[in-house]
């Protein structure tokens, strides 16, 4: 197996795995599976230190997902909806195989207790 099939599996069956880190949840009302990583986000906005007590209020956050397995085209800037709720795709990369799409909340979002 060529080492690009090999990282195409990993991606598929392990980081994807619902069992592991993979959730479903749905993008313009099309279920498919991604690893939502808000610490991520909140790493490259505060310079790489985690800092939870700090929130900008954006409620933005890092979605990663197999680019084969995405439902739907996805567009810098366009008003999209994730879960039901209003996102705007801010930016969006690709690497092996791999897509990185990261959404801001149109709306502020609510301070939780949690």
């Amino acid at each position: 197996m060529a080492f690009i099939d090999r990282i195409a599996n990993d991606n598929r069956n392990v980081f994807m795995n619902t069992q592991q880190l993979g959730r479903r949840h749905t993008w313009n009302g099309k279920e498919f599976i991604t690893v939502p990583d808000e610490e991520m986000q909140l790493k490259r906005a505060n310079n790489n230190v985690v800092d939870v007590s700090w929130d900008n209020n954006r409620g933005e956050m890092l979605l990663w997902t197999v680019k084969e397995d995405f439902p739907d085209r996805v567009v810098p800037y366009e008003l999209i909806f994730f879960d039901n709720r209003p996102y705007r795709v801010i930016r969006v990369q690709e690497d092996e195989g791999m897509l990185g799409i990261l959404i801001g909340a149109e709306q502020p979002r609510a301070i939780t207790g949690k």
